[in-house]
């Protein structure tokens, strides 16, 4: 049965940052001398700059530039990277990047941090979720 909640500590715990996202804690990274992290859904904010990097608004009457498959992956690299910071939060639940560090974390980039981004995308609501009642 369903632990009951008083209006005001219910206030409490919906105003709690850390308790917005769906979180994965525990997380062993092998790679990185077996450090444990947790893992969060993406911010709505990360989605925005995400889509903002993959698909920039073009001036009305202008065609969209022709992108080399290197430069495809740059900017792809350069949006998973913006979730990657997002997502990748400290045993404490505290995230271990900032915006500042976008360029940096872009320069080292590579398949361990893709697979946890991918760990942490797997925590977002899936299409049969979101159709349930």
């Amino acid at each position: 049965m369903a632990q009951r909640t008083s209006q005001n500590s219910l206030r409490n715990v919906a105003l709690t940052a850390s308790k917005a996202y769906r979180t994965k804690p525990g997380v062993t990274v092998p790679e990185w001398d077996g450090a444990q992290v947790t893992l969060r859904e993406p911010s709505g904010d990360a989605w925005v700059k995400f889509r903002e990097i993959v698909n920039p608004q073009i001036p009305e009457g202008e065609e969209p530039p022709i992108l080399t498959e290197s430069q495809k992956f740059l900017r792809n690299k350069e949006a998973d990277v913006v979730l990657f910071i997002d997502v990748l939060l400290d045993e404490n639940g505290e995230r271990v990047f900032g915006a500042d560090d976008q360029a940096q974390v872009s320069e080292i980039y590579g398949p361990v941090h893709a697979r946890l981004l991918a760990q942490a995308l797997g925590l977002g609501m899936s299409q049969e979720e979101a159709g349930k009642p």
